[in-house]
This record gives structure tokens, C-alpha cells and sequence, in this order.
């Protein structure tokens, strides 16, 4: 190589032998180096002068010199600071260093002197181009038959995408392809491509391009190859004539539309459009390149940082915006960033709008973002008005053919970027004989032409307008897309000290043989591979290794447990692991039933185990009967069916919850348990197995005692029943009923009407009035409500009612008002009067009445084996237990069990909730009593 680079003209410098790679240096000028290197690193070479220079004069003494010289990060010899000095010392001693930095900084400014600065020095005679070129012909040749892809094992090594290697990987490279020519031709290849100031780097892009154009540098070698007379402009393949465009004879070309952008408001709108598609703070990445904060930026800066912010803009619209927003008129001046970044934020918001209050900032919208995401072509209003009715004939003829065009899309476009090219979408278009003729054809293209070329077709927006996609196919999967990014977190388990403690060695058994026979597991089978001798008998440590694999987590105390009726005691630390699994496979099996006697009973083993559970107290018994007395009380205060409560938790019917699901249950009906009436609950009805409350047994407990007349109200007029026949309500009728809904719902009145009186009067609108009691779910009815503001309205104004003394006479349930100053007064204890509506209680006659009606029913429903009550469930979409009286009447007559009306209204009376609902549940378990009456 070396006698390559002296023929060359080429001097050799020096042969360093680094890690037993022979280097060669080629000889440069020092200020060559020097710019090479001050270009790569990005070094301000200016200011390791200035701490010398105070005065800034741009001189400095030669020892100060040679101090800034050391201080670069760049290897000097002697000779070469010698030389540096001899070209910028002065006469008088001094060194002027203000040139010697103008100089190495020159290819910062000019292009040109940047171009010679890194252009390496390729000396050749005229033998060695034409072999050069001969040699390249012979590698161009080579890859063509063998069809090698040359770029990417060079790729390999170039791990910085620097676009250069070694001179040692270069070659092993071809020498890898079996392209490596002979060493004195592959060092003229290897000077041909070097570049960089550096010898021992070859850039291997450049070869892979020559390579594979080396037609065009063959052209005056190899004869019979004419040059293209033709001249090719740069510009040909885009169109700047959009009007009468035909894009039918476009459909095989690559051709390009130019932007129409020519105006400063045309290019913001476009820069406009990126930032809020993007959501970019423009500004934040101009603070970077003004640390000063003047607002100001070089040129190339300005150019550099639209383009780190990935907003798309073109020399031309660069021009554009350095024409409004450059301050001087020098090369590469300064440009005032702070102007364009508010110019282009007005998008947001307006600057000083706090001092404008009748200012209006633009809405963002879609056409926001559309002169960014969008280049549509520009239509007449004729063409506009053809293309609507083409789209309305497309969409009439999917619909008629019943296809869906998206999904046939889609296949084409493999990445879903929404697009695919025009002579797919053409092809698309004849498989479904749906293609147009010339002049629709060239409207549809025109339109659907959105992506500055006429290549590539926006099939998404042509299948949203024609496409009759079914509404719930885009739901399914505008939900099915929602999860398409989920990233699921990992379960971070927290760890946790198991403190069971069993009662005896039978207890730890029984629940160890439970564990194995829900999980269907073999003990053994994790615990054999530790005895490799199957001696029976394996270490603790192995043991419990096992039992963790077989998801089988056990307390120091039950661990320890086994450990004293299982170890050995003739080996200390080791488990007699075998018998301990065969008596916990007892719950399968018996081991060696094969000997037993078949007449011999076979001992079932127990999985039932307590685990510290306590024995039932009489104290226990006294609480769970006052809390079953109490919930008796209440489920016909409130005229409550608990059971379909619980049955929401009882998903699988085993008539059992949990005891938290039990005791949220009777919270959520306002029934609440002190912590010592839940523990008693929970001990006599816990299940024997595993702990559950059985919840239905705890309601056959505190059901009241079933009778042919059940007690039932309510509290308005029902189907059938004439208003005659009520009788005028009571005010104090009325008001002991709200007292007894206070009392029961725990209400405190004052909470809901001072809201609607801030200044505390005592007295509100009657509307507002009424609107309280409604929020309060104190259903009342018309009647009720007229009498009740009767009662307290303000004499002096009959629109407002005194709400004071309407909380003072129904809060007297829970207190009486004036205590604070008789500390000796006692309030009256409310007692809450039977739930019945003495307006609705049945009479003599209606009562009889009933009986003979529902032994009527009773006997026609058991002949003929009616089921009502599915009927009724049917209707009752809510699950509530009620239908309406109209519902009932109905399905009666469907079963030809018609009622008269009387019948009708005694039976709506009987089992009406609230007045307004039919309760069916009670009517069916009613009427099955009738069934066996007299059975």
C-alpha cells in the first residue's frame, strides 16, 4: 500500500504499528487537518483565544499562542506549531490569531471551501483511471451474475451510519463477496475512495452507487454505448399546470404535483396545520439555539430546526418565510424567530387577549390540520356537482350488490397507511364492474388524489362515503381498536406472612386432602424427583420446596406441624415424604385396597377444618335473635324482598354468599349491623365447608309466619278501585307517614332544603318545595302533596311555604327543638305504627271476598298445572318482583282465568306495592297455599 501512495505523488508520513494493524497517514497540510477536524467536532476555535486577548485586539504573544494551541483537543507535533506560528507571526513578535481562526472556521460559511477542505487527495495517472474504471466494470459484471446485494454486509460494520469503514473491513467485505481483486488494483480502489482527510477510512456508499451506475462512468471507455442526446430537465416529473388535468395519462408515470404555496399566509397555514396535528411547542426548540434569549437565529439554524421538529417545508417555502422574518441582508444573518413563533401560535391563542376581552380566537377544527394532511386538487363547481351524483350512483350500487369495498382495500395496503396506488384502485373497481367511464374516472381520481402525487389514492375517505358499513360492525371495531395499544401492566404481588394456625395434626390434614381434590393434584409427583434413591425420605428444605411448586402455601405452624408427625428420627432434617403423601391421598383412595375384604367399609376421610373457628356462645344466640326480630320488623316496614338482593351476588345458585357480600347486602337496603351482631350472624349461619352465609335459611328465619292474609298497603288509588270509595286523607294521617319515611331512610331534612335557601328564612317557593320531597324519595301523590302545603303555607304569601315548621314537626322522631335550654326534657319516643294504610286495609267483606277468589285459582291453576310466575317474570324486565296492574290482568286472561272487575280490584288492593306496581312474587307464593288448600 505504501509503494501505491508514493507512486501516487503521495508522501507517507509515518508507519505506526497499533494492536498489529499496519496504519498509513496521509501527509496534509496542517490548516487542512485542522478545518477537517474543527468541522467534525464542532469546535469554537475563537474562544480559546479570547481569555488572552482582554482587549480583543486579535493578537496575543507566541507562548499564549502555543497555550490556546494545547488547550484544543487536537494532536500537534513540534513542526507543526512552528509552522502555524511562521505563517501568522507579526513583525513585532506577536502572533495574530483572529486570521488563523477565520481561517479554520471558512468552511462553516462556504460551501465551496467545505467541499475542498474534505475532498481527499486522489492523484492518478492515466493508466491507473482507465484501469480503475476497467476494474469497476469487472466488480459491476460480477454482481450482475451472481445477483449480489451489495450495500448491506458493508452495513454491518458501519454501526454510526457514518457511510465510511476501514480499510481492513472494506476488504474483508469483498474479500467475503468474492470480489477482492489483486493488492495492487485494490489499492488504487481503495485511493479512489477515500474522502475524508482520513486513509484509513473508504466510503463504501460511494462505491455501492458507482458500482451500480457505472455505466455513466464507462461511457467514453467502453465503444458502441452513445450518450443520450436527450437533456433530461430536473423538474420534468412535476406538474405545475394543475388546470385541465387528465389524470387518466398519468396512470403509469410517477409524476408529482408542486405545492401552489407562493404567499407567507399560504406557508404558515401550512406550518400551522403540522403544529397542532402534532402538538408541538414551537418555541421551546428555538430556546436551545438562543441561550441569550434575543429572539434571534442564523439561518441555517432556522432551517435546522424545522426540521428537528419534523414540519415539512421546502427551500422555496424557507425562502418564503426569510424574506418576512430575516433582520439583516448579511449571508446567513439573523432571522427573528420570536415574531414567527407568535405568528404561528396565533393558531392557539392571541397575544395580549387579556387585554382584549371581545377578542375571539379561532375554533380548531378539522380544516385546521387539512392544508398539512391534504393537497386536493381544485374542482369547478360543475365538476363538483358530477362528482356528487358518481358517488351517490357508487353508494346506490354497493348497497344493491350488498359488499363491503374496505375490507378488498385493505389487502392491498399492508402497512393501513389509508392508501394504495391508482392502478389498484382501478383494479379494485373492475373486480366489483364497478368502473366509470374517462370523464367520471378522471373525477374520481381528482378527488381522491390527496397526497401531492398521482400515484397514490385515499381509498379511506372514497370507502367512508360509498362503503354501507353496519353501524355495529364500526362499534365492534372502533372497540376492538382501543385495545389494539393496551400494554398490560405487570401483577406486582406484594409479599405477605401466612399466620394460619390449625387446631390439631386432623385439622392441617383435612385441609391439605380439601386443596388436593379441588385442584385435582398429585403431592408426589413434586416431590419424587428429590429422591433420586426413592428412599422415602427427603430434606426439609426439599419439602417445602415441593409443597411452593405445588402452589401449596403453608404457615411456620402448620410446616412445623408436619415436620413433627412426619420427620424421621433417625436421620435429623429429613421428611418421611411417602407416608405424608399417602395419607393426603386418602381423599382419592386407600392405599393397598386391593388386601381389604370387600365386605369391610372403607373410611371416608374429612375435608371439613375449622382453623381456629370458635364455638357458638349463648351470648351469640340472644344477638342473632334480636337482629332476626329486627330484620323481621323491618322487612315489613319497608315491605322489602331481600332475596333477590342476595341472589345478585349468587350467581351460580348455591343459596350462599360470602360474609362481605352479605353484610354489603343489608347495607344496601339501610339495614345495618354492628360489628357484634354481623360475628353472630356469621357463626349460626356460616356453611360447615367453607364459611359462606346461608342466606336463605337466614330468610326463612325472618320471614313473618306465611297466612292466607298477609298484610300489604298502599298509599294511593289502585286499578279498579273508585275514588269514591277512599276516604279523605287525614293531615295527620299524611304527616305520620313522612315521620315514619324519615325514620325509617335516616333522613335529616335540613341537608336538602337550605340549599335552596341561602339567606335562611325559613320559607321557599312551593315548586321548590315539592322538588325537595322529590329528591328526598318521599313518593307521594298529588292529593298528599296539595294537603301538605296547605298545612304550612305562609298565610301572607300563598306561593311560599314555611319549610321550618314542616322539619320541626316530622324531625321530632329523632329530637324535639328547645333541649339545649331544658336540659331536663326528655322527647317523646316515636313509635313507628303498623306499616298498613288504614285507607287500604281490606274490610270483612273484602277479605272473604279474596278468600273465595284465590281458592278459585288456586284449585284451576293446580288441575290444570298453570306457571304463572314465569309469565310475569317475562314482563318484568327490571327483576323487580312488579309488574303493572294492567300486566297482570292480561296475562290472566290469557291462562282464561278472567276477572271481574270487583275481583280485579279487591286482588289489586291485596297485593298492590306503593299503589302503582302489581306484586307478582307475593301473589305467586300466595297462591301456591291456595294450590294445597285442600289438597
Amino acid at each position: 500500500m505504501a509503494t501505491a501512495l508514493v507512486s501516487a505523488g503521495q508522501s507517507i508520513s509515518k508507519l505506526i504499528l497499533f494492536k498489529g494493524a499496519v496504519g498509513t497517514y496521509v501527509q496534509q497540510d496542517i490548516e487542512t487537518r485542522l478545518q477537517q477536524d474543527v468541522y467534525k467536532k464542532q469546535i469554537r476555535v475563537r474562544e480559546f483565544f479570547t481569555d488572552f486577548d482582554r482587549l480583543r485586539k486579535g493578537w496575543v504573544t507566541e507562548d499564549k499562542f502555543r497555550s490556546a494551541l494545547s488547550m484544543i483537543n487536537f494532536h500537534f507535533t513540534k513542526d507543526d506549531i512552528e509552522e502555524i506560528i511562521r505563517r501568522y507571526k507579526l513583525n513585532d513578535g506577536l502572533v495574530q490569531y483572529t486570521t488563523f481562526c477565520n481561517k479554520l472556521e471558512e468552511q462553516f460559511l462556504n460551501n465551496e471551501a467545505k467541499a475542498q477542505v474534505f475532498q481527499a487527495p486522489q492523484i492518478f495517472n492515466q493508466d491507473e483511471e482507465d484501469t480503475v474504471k476497467r476494474l469497476m466494470l469487472a466488480i459491476k459484471r460480477k454482481i450482475a451474475t451472481k445477483r449480489i446485494f451489495l450495500k448491506q454486509p458493508f452495513q454491518d460494520f458501519d454501526r454510526t451510519a457514518c457511510s465510511h469503514i476501514t480499510i481492513d473491513q472494506f476488504s474483508r467485505v469483498l474479500n467475503q463477496l468474492g470480489l477482492l481483486p489483486k493488492d495492487q488494483y485494490l489499492q488504487l480502489l481503495i485511493r479512489q475512495y477515500i474522502d475524508n482527510g482520513n486513509p484509513k477510512e473508504v466510503n463504501y456508499v460511494k462505491f455501492c452507487d458507482d458500482v451500480d451506475n457505472v455505466q455513466e462512468m464507462l461511457s467514453g471507455v467502453i465503444t458502441g454505448i452513445k450518450q443520450n442526446p436527450k437533456d433530461v430537465h430536473p423538474d420534468d416529473d412535476f406538474i405545475e399546470d394543475k388546470e385541465g388535468l387528465d389524470l387518466i395519462s398519468t396512470l403509469f408515470t410517477s409524476k408529482k404535483l408542486t405545492d401552489n404555496i407562493n404567499t407567507l399566509h399560504q406557508v404558515l397555514k401550512k406550518i400551522q396545520g403540522d403544529v397542532v396535528m402534532k402538538r408541538i411547542r414551537i418555541r421551546e426548540f428555538f430556546k436551545d439555539f438562543d441561550p441569550l434569549r434575543k429572539g434571534l437565529v442564523t439561518e441555517s439554524q432556522f432551517a435546522r430546526i424545522l426540521h428537528i421538529q419534523n414540519i415539512p417545508v421546502s427551500e422555496k417555502e424557507i425562502q418564503i418565510l426569510l424574506n418576512q422574518y430575516k433582520v439583516d441582508k448579511i449571508p446567513n444573518g439573523q432571522v427573528d424567530y420570536n415574531q414567527f413563533c407568535e405568528d404561528v401560535d396565533k393558531i392557539f391563542t392571541i397575544k395580549g387577549i387579556d387585554k382584549q376581552p371581545q377578542a375571539q380566537v379561532p375554533q380548531i377544527d378539522d380544516s385546521t390540520t387539512l392544508p398539512a394532511r391534504r393537497r386536493y386538487l381544485q374542482m369547478t363547481e360543475q365538476e363538483a356537482i358530477q362528482l356528487d351524483e358518481l358517488l351517490m350512483k357508487y353508494k346506490q350500487a354497493i348497497q344493491n350488490k350488498r359488499v363491503l369495498l374496505k375490507p378488498v382495500f385493505e389487502d392491498f395496503d399492508k402497512t393501513k397507511q389509508g392508501y394504495i396506488t391508482t392502478n389498484q384502485f382501478l383494479r379494485i373497481l373492475n373486480q366489483f364492474n364497478l368502473f366509470p367511464d374517462p370523464v367520471s374516472l378522471n373525477l374520481l381520481l381528482k378527488r381522491f388524489v390527496d397526497k401531492a402525487n398521482l400515484n397514490e389514492v385515499n381509498y379511506y375517505d372514497f370507502c367512508r362515503i360509498v362503503d354501507q358499513s353496519d353501524e355495529g360492525v364500526a362499534i365492534s371495531k372502533s372497540h376492538a381498536d382501543a385495545f389494539k395499544n393496551y400494554v398490560k401492566s405487570d401483577n406486582l404481588s406484594q409479599a405477605f406472612i401466612r399466620n394460619d394456625q390449625p387446631n390439631d395434626f386432623e385439622d392441617l390434614m383435612a385441609k391439605l386432602r380439601r386443596i388436593v381434590k379441588e385442584q385435582r393434584q398429585r403431592i408426589a409427583e413434586f416431590l419424587r424427583d428429590f429422591d433420586k434413591l426413592r428412599s422415602g425420605t427427603i430434606t426439609v428444605t426439599q419439602l417445602r420446596k415441593g409443597l411452593s411448586m405445588a402452589k401449596i402455601l403453608l404457615s411456620d405452624a402448620e410446616f412445623q406441624l408436619i415436620l413433627n408427625n412426619f420427620g424421621c428420627k433417625d436421620k435429623q432434617g429429613f421428611v418421611q415424604w411417602k407416608e405424608f403423601t399417602d395419607q393426603v391421598d386418602q381423599v382419592f383412595t386407600t392405599k393397598n385396597l386391593e388386601k381389604v375384604s370387600p365386605s369391610e367399609d372403607v373410611p371416608l376421610m374429612s375435608t371439613q377444618y375449622n382453623y381456629g373457628r370458635v364455638s357458638i356462645t349463648e351470648r351469640d344466640r340472644q344477638v342473632a335473635e334480636v337482629v332476626k326480630k329486627k330484620f323481621q320488623y323491618f322487612c315489613k316496614a319497608t315491605r322489602l324482598d331481600i332475596k333477590q338482593f342476595f341472589q345478585d351476588w349468587d350467581k351460580l345458585g348455591r343459596n350462599k354468599v360470602s360474609p362481605k357480600q352479605f353484610r354489603q347486602t343489608l347495607a344496601t337496603v339501610n339495614f345495618i349491623l354492628s360489628d357484634e351482631e354481623f360475628q353472630a350472624v356469621v357463626k349460626i349461619y356460616a356453611a360447615e365447608d367453607d364459611g359462606d352465609i346461608r342466606y336463605v335459611q337466614f330468610i326463612n328465619d325472618t320471614q313473618p309466619p306465611l297466612e292466607i292474609q298477609t298484610e300489604s298497603g298502599a298509599s294511593q288509588a289502585y286499578v279498579g278501585v273508585k275514588p269514591k270509595e277512599k276516604e279523605k286523607l287525614q293531615p295527620s294521617v299524611l304527616l305520620e307517614q313522612i315521620k315514619v319515611a324519615v325514620k325509617v331512610k335516616r333522613l335529616r331534612l335540613g341537608d336538602y332544603f337550605k340549599d335552596f335557601d341561602p339567606l335562611r328564612k325559613g320559607l321557599m317557593p312551593t315548586n321548590k318545595f315539592r322538588g325537595v320531597l322529590s329528591q328526598m324519595k318521599i313518593d307521594l301523590d298529588q292529593e298528599s302533596l296539595d294537603l301538605l302545603e296547605t298545612m304550612y303555607v305562609v298565610p301572607e304569601d300563598p306561593i311560599r311555604v314555611n319549610y321550618a315548621k314542616f322539619i320541626e314537626d316530622v324531625e321530632i322522631v329523632f329530637t324535639k327543638t328547645g333541649l339545649d335550654k331544658d336540659p331536663l326534657m326528655k322527647p317523646p319516643v316515636h313509635i313507628i305504627p303498623t306499616f298498613l294504610d288504614p285507607r287500604d286495609a281490606l274490610t270483612q267483606d273484602e277479605e272473604e271476598a279474596l278468600h273465595a277468589i284465590m281458592l278459585r285459582l288456586g284449585e284451576v291453576v293446580r288441575k290444570h298445572r298453570i306457571l304463572l310466575k314465569p309469565h310475569f317474570q317475562d314482563k318484568d324486565k327490571t327483576k323487580s318482583g312488579k309488574i303493572t296492574f294492567t300486566r297482570f290482568r292480561s296475562i290472566m286472561d290469557f291462562h282464561k282465568l278472567p276477572l271481574t272487575d270487583d275481583q280485579f280490584r279487591v286482588i289489586c288492593k291485596r297485593f298492590a306495592y306503593q299503589g302503582i306496581e302489581f306484586n307478582y312474587v307475593e301473589f305467586d307464593e300466595i297462591l301456591k297455599k291456595y294450590e294445597n288448600f285442600y289438597h
